[in-house]
């Protein structure tokens, strides 16, 4: 009986290890914070036309298709790797670091907002592009 107890406990562990979600290392393509320019207060949007996860803290949100900004929020929220859609706190379509982002039912507080300048960051992209070109 014991041995049964003891396998069970063995088989649960392993069960356990195997359906834990390994972190993805960033993609050195997209090093978004290198691009990013000085801590602002806020930003105004008509609408958000996209966004995306950077690390646990960080995120990417597009205003336009060439305007995008570096936000950082708390170290408290916990869902931002997972989560499948956010929104943001805003007043008159400004965000500022009085803001949130919501993911899920959580609040996350935005400390950082930075500007990412998208076209030097894609003149480099190119130029990286055609450089390793054979």
């Amino acid at each position: 009986m014991t041995l049964r107890i003891l396998l069970i406990g063995v088989l649960a562990g392993l069960a356990a290890c195997a359906t834990s979600v390994p972190r993805r290392p960033a993609t050195p393509a997209l090093k978004y914070a290198d691009y990013a320019g000085p801590v602002i207060d806020e930003f105004h949007y008509f609408r958000l036309d996209g966004w995306e996860g950077v690390s646990r803290t960080e995120l990417v949100v597009w205003t336009g298709l060439q305007e995008a900004y570096l936000l950082k929020v708390w170290d408290s929220c916990e869902d931002l790797n997972f989560a499948i859609g956010i929104g943001l706190t805003s007043r008159f379509n400004r965000v500022s670091r009085m803001d949130s982002v919501k993911v899920g039912r959580d609040r996350c507080p935005i400390t950082e907002i930075r500007r990412i300048d998208l076209a030097r960051m894609k003149a480099d992209r190119a130029k990286a592009r055609e450089t390793a070109a054979p």
